[in-house]
C-alpha cells in the first residue's frame, strides 16, 4: 500500500487521469505533421511584417529630427508595436484555435475510430479534453513566440506589465472558448467550413448582438439595460479595447476585477461547452459502435437505411422518386449537394432568419433616412458581394477534398467526363453556390437604380465584377482543394487568400487597387459622382475622356481576373489525377 502511494501522487500531478492517452497521442502526431511547422513559420513571418509596418509608421527615420526627439518617440513606438503584437495574436489565436478544433471529432467519426475508442477504458471527457489540450499546446507555443519581443519592446517605456499580462490572459481564454465551441460543433458537423461558419456566427451573436441591441434601445427609448463594463464581462473584444485605450492614453486601466472576472466567465463557459462536447462524443460513439446511421447522416440517408433493413426482412418497400439530372452533371451535383447537406429544416430556418435580418436592416435604414445616403448603398453592395465571394470560396475549397474523404473521387474520375469538364463544373458550381447573395446584390442594385439612388451605369459593371471575381475565387479554391487531401487545410488557406484578396489591410502589400471591394466602391462612386477624387465627377469634356479611361481600366482588371482564374483552373486540372486516394 505504501509503495503504491508515490505512483498515485505522480499520476495525480501529471493529470494523465484527466486527459488520458489521447493527449500524448495527439502530441506525438502533431510533432510529426509538417503543417504545424509551416503554421509557426507563417505566424512569425506575418507577425514580423506587421511589426515592421508599425515601426515604419510610428518611428521617425534616422536623420529626421534631433537625438532628443528620437528618444522622446521611443515610448510611442513601443506602444504602437506592442499594440500591434497584442491585437495580432488576439485575433490570430481565436482563428487558429477554431481552425484546429474544427475537425477534431469529425475526423474520428469519418475514420470509424470513435466507436473503437469508446470500447477502451478512455472516457468521452478524456477524449475531448485530450484533443483540446493538445491543440491548445500548439497555440500556446505560438503565443510564447511573442513573449521575448514584448519583453524587449517594453524597454522603450510607456507600456506597463499589467497590460501585457491582462492581454495574454484575455487572449488565452478567448482562444479556449473559440476552440471549445468549434469542438462542440465538430461533434455534429462533418465539414470544417460549416464548423467555422457556425463558430463565427455564435461568436458574433454573443459578442456583437447584445451590444447592438443595448445601443439601439438606449438611442430609441433612453433606457440603459447594461453599461459597457457589464457587457464587457462576456466580450473579450471590449475588454481588449478598454485595456488598450487605457494603455495608449496613459490612464488607469480600471479595477483589476474587470478582466479577472471576464477570464473566469469565459473559462466557465468553456467548461460548459466541454461537457456538452463530451456528451456529443458519447452519443456519436454509441451510434457508431452499435451500427446505427452516423450522427452526420441526413434524414434521407437514415430513411434509406431503414428501407434496407425492411428489404432484408422481406417487407415490400416503395421505390423513391428518381430526380433527373439537368444540365451539366457536375454543376447539378454541386447545387444538389448544398441542399442535401443543409437539409430542409436548416434551409427554411436560415431563409427565415435572413429575411428577418434584411427587413430589419432596410426598415431601420429607412426609418433613420439613411437610404438616401450613397455610403449606405455602398455598404449593402459590398456586404452582398463579399458574402457571395466567401460562400463561393468556402464551397470551392472543399469541392474535391470532400470527394476524397468520402471515397467517391476515384469513381468520379472513372466516368466518361474529361478532366476539363470535371474541373470546370466544380468551378462553375462553386461560383453558383453563392446564388442567394447574387440575387440580393442584383435586386438591391436594380431596385435602387430605378428609385434613383444608384446610377444605371453601375448595373452592368457590378454584374461583370461579381461574375469574374466569383470565377476567380472559385478557381483558386478548386486549385487548393486539388492540392491537399484534407478539407481543413485547403479551407484554411483559401480563407486566408479570400480575406487578403478582399481586405488588403490583412496584408501590408498594397493590393487595394485590384480587390473587388475597392472596385465595387469605385464603380458606385464614379458612376454616381459622389466622390470628388474620382475623375468621372468632373464636368465638361473631360468627363467623357475620364469615362473612357475608367472603362478601359475596368475591362483590363476584369480580364486580369479571368486570366488568373484560367491559370488556377489549368493548375487544378493538372493535379486532379495525382492524388486520387
Amino acid at each position: 500500500m505504501t509503495s503504491r502511494l508515490p505512483y498515485f501522487l505522480v499520476r495525480l500531478c501529471s493529470l494523465s487521469w484527466l486527459t488520458g492517452p489521447i493527449f500524448e497521442k495527439e502530441l506525438r502526431v502533431s510533432s510529426r505533421r509538417r503543417r504545424n511547422y509551416v503554421l509557426r513559420f507563417a505566424y512569425v513571418a506575418l507577425l514580423t511584417v506587421f511589426i515592421l509596418t508599425a515601426w515604419k509608421t510610428s518611428a521617425r527615420p534616422a536623420g529626421s529630427g534631433s537625438a532628443v526627439y528620437q528618444l522622446s518617440r521611443m515610448p510611442e513606438t513601443g506602444k504602437a508595436i506592442i499594440t500591434i503584437v497584442i491585437w495580432f495574436q488576439f485575433i490570430a489565436g481565436q482563428l487558429i484555435a477554431a481552425l484546429m478544433m474544427s475537425t477534431a471529432i469529425s475526423e474520428e467519426i469519418q475514420r470509424r475510430t470513435l466507436g473503437v475508442l469508446m470500447t477502451t477504458p478512455i472516457g468521452s471527457f478524456q477524449i475531448v479534453l485530450g484533443k483540446l489540450l493538445s491543440k491548445l499546446l500548439q497555440l500556446v507555443l505560438l503565443l510564447a513566440i511573442s513573449l521575448p519581443l514584448l519583453a524587449i519592446v517594453r524597454v522603450f517605456g510607456g507600456v506597463p506589465w499589467d497590460y501585457v499580462v491582462s492581454s495574454l490572459c484575455v487572449t488565452l481564454t478567448a482562444a479556449v472558448f473559440a476552440g471549445t465551441l468549434s469542438l462542440l460543433f465538430s461533434t455534429c458537423t462533418r465539414q470544417s467550413q460549416q464548423v467555422l461558419a457556425r463558430t463565427a456566427s455564435v461568436c458574433f451573436i454573443i459578442y456583437a448582438v447584445p451590444l447592438i441591441v443595448v445601443q439601439l434601445i438606449r438611442q430609441r427609448y433612453g433606457v440603459t439595460l447594461a453599461t459597457n463594463a457589464e457587457l464587457s464581462y462576456a466580450n473579450p473584444f471590449m475588454i481588449m479595447a478598454f485595456t488598450t485605450n487605457a494603455m495608449l492614453s496613459s490612464l488607469p486601466g480600471g479595477p483589476l476585477a474587470i478582466w479577472v472576472i471576464h477570464c473566469a466567465i469565459m473559462a466557465a463557459l468553456s467548461a460548459l461547452l466541454l461537457i456538452l462536447s463530451a456528451a456529443g462524443v458519447r452519443r456519436a460513439a454509441l451510434r457508431q459502435a452499435t451500427g446505427q446511421p452516423g450522427i452526420f447522416s441526413t434524414r434521407k440517408e437514415r430513411r434509406a437505411a431503414r428501407a434496407n433493413r425492411r428489404a432484408e426482412r422481406g417487407v415490400a418497400v416503395r421505390p423513391g422518386r428518381v430526380i433527373p439530372v439537368k444540365g451539366h452533371p457536375i454543376v447539378w451535383k454541386e447545387m444538389r449537394t448544398v441542399l442535401a447537406r443543409s437539409g430542409r429544416f436548416t434551409a427554411v430556418l436560415s431563409t427565415v432568419l435572413s429575411v428577418c435580418v434584411g427587413i430589419f436592416a432596410y426598415g431601420y435604414c429607412g426609418y433613420k433616412g439613411w437610404l438616401a445616403l450613397h455610403e449606405v448603398h455602398a455598404a449593402f453592395v459590398v456586404a452582398y458581394l463579399f458574402l457571395g465571394l466567401l460562400r463561393a470560396a468556402t464551397s470551392a475549397a472543399t469541392s474535391i477534398t470532400t470527394e476524397r474523404e468520402a471515397r467517391t473521387w476515384p469513381a468520379l474520375l472513372a466516368t466518361s467526363m474529361t478532366d476539363r469538364e470535371i474541373v470546370l463544373g466544380k468551378v462553375i458550381g462553386s461560383a453558383l453556390q453563392g446564388w442567394p447573395f447574387w440575387l440580393l446584390l442584383a435586386a438591391h442594385t436594380l431596385i435602387f437604380s430605378i428609385a434613383g439612388y444608384i446610377n444605371f451605369l453601375a448595373v452592368v459593371p457590378l454584374a461583370a465584377l461579381a461574375v469574374t471575381s466569383a470565377l476567380l475565387v472559385s478557381a483558386i479554391g478548386v486549385f487548393f482543394s486539388s492540392s491537399f487531401r484534407r478539407s481543413s487545410v485547403a479551407g484554411a488557406l483559401n480563407l486566408i487568400a479570400i480575406f487578403v484578396f478582399n481586405f488588403p489591410v490583412c496584408c501590408p502589400v498594397p493590393t487595394f487597387l485590384i480587390n473587388p471591394i475597392f472596385v465595387a466602391i469605385g464603380i458606385l462612386a464614379v458612376t454616381g459622382g459622389w466622390a470628388g477624387d474620382f475623375p468621372l465627377s468632373r464636368a465638361g469634356a473631360g468627363r467623357y475622356k475620364a469615362f473612357l479611361t475608367s472603362g478601359v481600366a475596368l475591362i483590363i482588371l476584369l480580364g486580369l481576373y479571368l486570366l488568373l482564374a484560367f491559370g488556377a483552373y489549368a493548375l487544378a486540372k493538372r493535379k486532379i489525377r495525382r492524388r486520387v486516394f
